[in-house]
C-alpha cells in the first residue's frame, strides 16, 4: 500500500484547520454584538434623548433596562437584565431632510426629528419609518428689535402695505415652523416665495441653511425675522438679538395649536434586524419622557450638559414644548393636519400625495415597537 507523501498530509490537516476556522468565524458573526447608531440634531427637541442617556442607570433599576457609558455623549452599551444586547453609537446629524437621508442611506438606524421630513422622506420613498410620538409645539415668529410689527395682526397689514417685500428666514426647506408659518400666510392671501427674483410677493422666504445661522443672520440685517425651533428664538432674546412675536402654533387657521413638531424614526433595515435593541431604547425614552414632564431641574440640567445652552435659556425654552411619545387618537388627529397642509403646499409629490392619515399610517409609520415598550415597561415595574 502507497503511503501518503508528506506534502499531502500537511496540505489536508491545512485545509481541515481552515474550515474550522470557517464554520467558528460564521457562529461569531451570528453571535456578534450589534451596534445601533442613533442620531440627533442637538437641540431641546430631543430633550428626551439628552435625559434618558443621563438617568439611564436610574432607570435600569426600574426595568433592568439601561445605557453603560463608555464614552460620554457617544458610546453606550444596552445591557438588559445584566446582558449586553447592543453597543448605541450616539450621532449629531443635521436637520431638516439631513437626518431623513442618514436613515436611508444607513448612517444611523434611528433618528430623531421633524415630523415633517420624515413624512416627505416617506414620501419619496426612502425606507424609513415613524416610530413613536416625541415632541410638539415649541416653534416660534420673531423679528429684529426694532422692526415695526409686535404682533401678528400687525406684521399682516406691514405686509399688505410693504412696498419691497418683508424677508423672513427658515432653517430648511422642510422644517417643521416654515410649514406652519407659509400655511398662515395663505390663509391671510400674503404672497409669498423663496425665489429672490420676484419683487411683486409681499414676503420672501430665506433659507439661511441651519437652525445655528437663524440669529447670525437677523443680526447682520439679512433677514426681518425668522421662523424656527426653540432654543434658537430663546438664545436671542437672552442676548437681545429678537423680540418674539408669537409662539406659531397661535397662527392663523389656528390647526397647529399642539402640533407635532419631531418623532422618532428608524429605518426598515435597523426595524427588520434589531427590534429588540430598538424597544429597549423605546422604554428608557418613555421613562425619560416622564422624567421631563415631573421634574423640570433634571430636564434643564441635561439640556444645558449636552446643548451648552444657559440655565435661563432652557428654562425659556422648555417651557414653549410639550414632550409625550403618546400615539393617541388626538395625535392621530393633529398628524392629519400636517398631511393636509403638506398636501396642499405641495410638498407631497408621489407615495403620499393626496392620502389621508389612516392612509398614510401603513406607508409612513410602525408603532408597533413603541406598543410593546410600553407594555414592557409596565410589566417590569408591576414586577418590582
Amino acid at each position: 500500500m502507497n503511503q501518503i507523501p508528506h506534502w499531502a498530509l500537511l496540505l489536508l490537516i491545512v485545509v481541515l484547520f481552515c474550515s474550522c476556522q470557517n464554520d467558528g468565524g460564521t457562529e461569531d458573526r451570528a453571535t456578534q454584538i450589534p451596534t445601533i447608531k442613533v442620531g440627533h440634531v442637538g437641540h431641546d427637541h430631543h430633550l428626551g434623548l439628552f435625559v434618558a442617556l443621563d438617568g439611564a442607570e436610574e432607570y435600569g433599576r426600574q426595568t433592568g433596562i439601561w445605557l453603560r457609558m463608555v464614552k460620554d455623549r457617544k458610546l453606550y452599551e444596552l445591557i438588559e437584565h445584566g446582558r449586553k444586547i447592543a453597543d448605541v453609537e450616539i450621532v449629531r446629524v443635521g436637520g431638516g431632510s439631513k437626518m431623513p437621508t442618514a436613515l436611508a442611506q444607513n448612517v444611523i438606524d434611528v433618528g430623531l426629528g421633524g415630523v415633517a421630513p420624515i413624512l416627505a422622506a416617506a414620501d419619496s420613498g426612502a425606507p424609513v419609518k415613524l416610530i413613536a410620538p416625541l415632541h410638539y409645539k415649541g416653534d416660534m415668529f420673531v423679528v429684529r428689535p426694532d422692526f415695526p410689527a409686535k404682533t401678528w395682526r400687525e406684521f399682516v397689514e406691514l405686509a399688505r402695505t410693504a412696498k419691497v417685500p418683508l424677508r423672513i428666514g427658515y432653517k430648511n426647506p422642510i422644517a417643521v415652523a416654515k410649514i406652519i408659518f407659509e400655511e398662515a400666510l395663505k390663509y391671510e392671501g400674503i404672497t409669498f416665495s423663496g425665489d429672490l427674483s420676484q419683487t411683486d410677493l409681499k414676503v420672501h422666504m430665506i433659507n439661511v441653511k441651519g437652525g445655528g445661522k437663524l440669529n447670525v443672520c437677523l443680526q447682520q440685517g439679512l433677514v426681518d425675522g425668522y421662523v424656527g425651533n426653540n432654543p434658537f428664538p430663546a438664545i436671542g432674546a437672552e442676548k437681545g438679538m429678537l423680540r418674539v412675536v408669537c409662539d406659531l402654533e397661535e397662527l392663523p387657521p389656528g390647526t397647529f395649536r399642539n402640533h407635532p413638531c419631531c418623532c422618532i424614526a428608524a429605518n426598515s433595515k435597523a426595524l427588520a434586524e434589531q427590534p429588540d435593541a430598538i424597544e429597549a431604547l423605546l422604554v428608557l425614552l418613555l421613562q425619560a419622557t416622564e422624567t421631563i414632564n415631573t421634574d423640570l431641574d433634571c430636564a434643564v440640567e441635561a439640556a444645558c450638559r449636552w446643548i451648552g445652552t444657559s440655565e435661563s435659556v432652557e428654562r425659556m425654552s422648555i417651557a414653549t414644548s410639550g414632550y409625550s411619545m403618546d400615539a393617541t387618537t388626538e395625535w392621530h388627529s393633529y398628524m392629519a393636519v400636517w398631511i393636509e397642509a403638506m398636501n396642499g403646499l405641495g410638498v407631497f409629490r408621489e407615495k403620499l400625495k393626496g392620502l389621508e392619515e389612516r392612509e398614510v399610517q401603513a406607508l409612513a409609520y410602525d408603532l408597533s415597537l413603541l406598543e410593546k415598550a410600553r407594555e414592557t415597561l409596565g410589566k417590569r415595574r408591576a414586577e418590582k
